[in-house]
């Protein structure tokens, strides 16, 4: 059976060790902590939202606890358990051989809930590591639909589904690749809608990295025109991709003293504690209070909770990584070489990858690659291109893009909240609390989001 290279677990500090008993307390306190988680002529800019909203009261101050916990049940907009998106295969490369082990990532998977008669469109990107179908997307779905547009779900391009059936490269990260094989994805998508429906407008958004990639992808729309984008909103965006990297780095740390080999025993103690509180290991993770009343019994110090969130980003990353080594045969983590198959043992490679930050991706795989195939490109201008300021004059200058966000926004770095500030002016909406995307279903912020959005 394979393991890992000798070269590889050399690569990575800390002893890796057996990680099977480690994925099921990981996932146990990232769902815990609610963590588990396309040149028309320019439109008339939107005007501010006019719809009446609710007065914003989300009641918790502590941006990491704010993050964690999300909004309390009886401040989010109304949810309807029975509306729910239409899940769509779409193949995007015919001709893209798929390894064994990846099988079920055959087509790229996006999804959409559609109105019965004429209505804008509005596209949506995924955050970090997230697909059509994560918490947020499904919440910005309902709220956007009952607000009465048509609304199509999709996947980030570091959600493992996008890098093994939508990318270009299967080298995620690079703004204007990224927003290029998004646009080629939503071309593909809105051909095959307008079949069957009449679609008057189009609108985008994304959350979080999503954000990030909506605005570049807005941008490469003014030049290709193939959708003349009315209104598109940033929900909390990093301004720069890089620095919010290192920032989520430094998160996982401050509550593993002894650095990534004190995973097991950080995981280890918090499951502890939480089957001491609640009196059970049979942990009822739908009960919409279960979140809030194990965090008020445990009570949590911020260093420990910021390594859940940084945690939650870094399983992201092993999955960006793994998935990327294994398609494009790097063999920085799965040898070269080697077929990846659905009986391949998984737990050296997880155990690898886990130690693997998107730190080490930038540097070991996403700069040689870019540096490679552009001669001339600097690693100061890789990282320049990471930041929305790249789009600056533009971003600046367009009134159809507006930024919502949180001032106490866990992923900004200091200086960030600033300059997007500078950058965006009035078209920006700035929550005084909610950490990151904590109070994205607060009945007010989803109500802001649906007026500027929807007809």
């Amino acid at each position: 059976m394979p393991d890992a290279s000798d070269d590889v677990r050399t690569r990575h500090r800390g002893n890796p060790g057996p990680v099977r008993a480690m994925l099921v307390r990981l996932f146990s306190l990232l769902l815990v902590l609610g963590l588990a988680g396309a040149c028309a002529g320019h439109p008339e800019p939107p005007p501010a939202p006019v719809t009446p909203i609710p007065d914003y009261d989300y009641p918790i101050g502590n941006p990491w606890a704010a993050t964690v916990l999300g909004t309390p049940p009886a401040m989010r907009a109304p949810e309807d358990p029975d509306l729910s998106p239409t899940r769509r295969g779409l193949t995007v490369f015919p001709d893209r051989t798929i390894p064994d082990g990846f099988w079920y990532q055959d087509r790229l998977r996006y999804s959409e809930l559609l109105q019965p008669g004429p209505a804008p469109l509005v596209f949506v990107i995924a955050g970090t590591g997230a697909d059509d179908r994560a918490r947020h997307m499904l919440a910005l779905a309902q709220g956007l639909y009952r607000a009465g547009v048509h609304v199509v779900l999709l996947p980030s391009p570091t959600h493992p589904n996008f890098i093994i059936s939508g990318s270009s490269t299967m080298l995620p990260g690079r703004a204007e690749t990224d927003a290029a094989d998004l646009y080629h994805v939503m071309r593909l998508v809105d051909a095959r809608l307008r079949k069957d429906h009449r679609i008057t407008g189009y609108r985008l958004t994304g959350y979080s990295l999503g954000a990030w990639h909506a605005a570049f992808v807005a941008h490469l729309d003014e030049s290709e025109g193939a959708f003349g984008f009315d209104r598109v909103l940033l929900i909390n965006p990093p301004l720069s991709l890089y620095r919010s990297i290192q920032r989520i780095d430094e998160m996982l740390y401050r509550g593993l003293p002894d650095g990534i080999d004190g995973l097991n025993a950080f995981l280890d103690q918090a499951v502890s504690k939480l089957t001491a509180v609640t009196g059970t290991d049979a942990l009822d993770f739908n009960d919409p209070d279960f979140t809030f009343d194990a965090y008020a019994r445990l009570r949590p110090d911020d260093d420990r909770v910021a390594t859940a969130i940084g945690l939650s980003f870094r399983l992201s990353a092993a999955n960006l990584i793994f998935s990327a080594d294994v398609m494009r045969g790097g063999g920085y983590i799965f040898p070269a070489g080697r077929p990846f198959r659905t009986v391949t043992p998984m737990s050296d490679y997880f155990a690898v990858a886990i130690r693997t930050s998107l730190l080490d991706y930038f540097e070991d795989i996403y700069a040689d690659y870019y540096l490679r195939q552009n001669p001339g490109l600097t690693r100061a201008d890789l990282l320049d291109q990471t930041s929305l300021g790249s789009l600056g004059p533009w971003l600046a200058s367009t009134p159809k893009v507006w930024l919502m966000t949180n001032a106490d926004d866990v992923i900004l770095a200091p200086g960030d909240l600033e300059e997007l500030r500078r950058l965006f002016g009035a078209r920006s909406r700035i929550y005084p609390n909610g950490g990151h995307m904590g109070n994205l279903q607060h009945r007010a912020v989803m109500a802001f989001i649906t007026s500027f959005l929807a007809p």
